[in-house]
C-alpha cells in the first residue's frame, strides 16, 4: 500500500501479521474537534466508541464483539459502559424466565447437597 493511500485513511492492515486492522482517519475542522471532544478525552476512542455503540444498537456486532473491539474485560463492565452511553440493555422476558429456572434448579440442587428439603422464602 503506497504512503499517499494510507495518508488518505484508506487502509493500513499492517498492524499485526495475524489479525488484519484497518486504520481510518477522519479529517476535521479544529472547532469540530474541540466540541466533540470532552476535557481530557481521547478523540479517536471516542469516535471508535461511537462508532461501535452504533452498530450495537443497529444489531451489527454482539455483545460480546462489542466487549473484544473496546477491550472492556468483562460483561458487567460492559453493562455499565453501556448503561453511561444510553444503551438500553438487551434483556428479554425469555432471558428472565431462563435465568429464573436456572436459578431455583440451583436452590434446588443446594437444598439436597446441604441435605435439607426447605423451601425459599420469596
Amino acid at each position: 500500500m503506497s504512503a499517499r493511500r494510507r495518508r488518505r485513511g484508506v487502509a493500513d492492515r499492517s498492524v499485526c501479521p495475524i489479525l488484519e486492522y484497518m486504520r481510518v482517519w477522519l479529517d476535521l475542522p479544529d472547532d469540530v474537534v474541540a466540541q466533540l471532544a470532552e476535557q481530557g478525552q481521547d478523540l479517536s476512542r471516542s469516535a471508535l466508541e461511537a462508532m461501535a455503540i452504533d452498530a450495537y444498537r443497529m444489531q451489527r456486532l454482539t455483545s460480546h464483539q462489542l466487549g473484544q473491539l473496546l477491550k472492556i474485560p468483562s460483561r458487567d463492565e460492559l453493562d455499565r459502559f453501556l448503561k453511561h452511553h444510553g444503551v438500553p440493555l438487551e434483556y428479554t422476558f425469555e432471558d428472565f424466565q431462563r435465568e429464573g429456572n436456572t436459578s431455583a434448579g440451583l436452590w434446588d440442587k443446594r437444598q439436597r447437597d446441604l441435605g435439607t428439603d426447605r423451601t425459599p422464602e420469596r
